[in-house]
């Protein structure tokens, strides 16, 4: 006669749910990356972000890239020829840092580095208060603005990563970028 053994059944049972599990998995993955790709965009020349309230301007002949971070489009990263990085971005003073130079020591200090040589200054750019920090620790280079708008509201990070080889020719890159830096009008 024909007998089921009640292990078998629960066997089979279990296998293809689990084939069910792991195909919905990869196309729950599948599509994710898909809509991410989909709010890339490239950016050449000037960079807007209205709902932030501030504009730069990506250096001739590099490019930058938005919308690949997760939630709202908060700045760009532009890759640089030496394999650097500048990243931009802006988001609210959530620690509430009383000046730039409060903000930059703190960011600084959470960066992991046994020995490194920590230098932070008040500068300006544009009219607005802000201050920059370089850190460096075995032939890396971390170097930050960070920019408080008046009377209170966002404030803005110029960040670059790079090498103690690249430093010079990288610095004026984000220089190039930090002078760039203009306030717009919110939307």
């Amino acid at each position: 006669m024909f007998g089921f053994h009640a292990q078998t059944v629960y066997d089979v049972g279990v296998a293809q749910l689990t084939k069910s599990g792991i195909t919905a998995l990869l196309c729950l993955a599948a599509w994710i990356a898909v809509a991410q790709e989909a709010d890339r965009r490239w950016v050449v020349g000037t960079y807007r972000n209205p709902a932030l309230g501030y504009s730069v301007t990506v250096p001739r002949g590099l490019k930058g890239i938005t919308g690949d971070q997760a939630g709202p489009e908060r700045g760009l990263r532009i890759s640089l020829r030496s394999g650097g990085v500048i990243s931009v971005w802006g988001e609210p003073n959530s620690l509430e840092w009383k000046n730039p130079e409060q903000g930059v020591r703190s960011t600084l200090s959470e960066e992991k580095c046994a020995s490194g040589q920590q230098d932070v200054s008040t500068t300006r750019i544009g009219k607005l208060n802000a201050a920059t920090g370089t850190l460096v620790c075995s032939g890396r280079v971390l170097k930050t603005f960070l920019v408080f708008r008046s009377g209170g509201g966002p404030i803005y990070w110029l960040r670059l990563e790079t090498t103690s080889a690249h430093k010079l020719q990288d610095e004026a890159a984000l220089d190039s970028v930090a002078a760039s830096f203009n306030l717009i009008p919110w939307e």
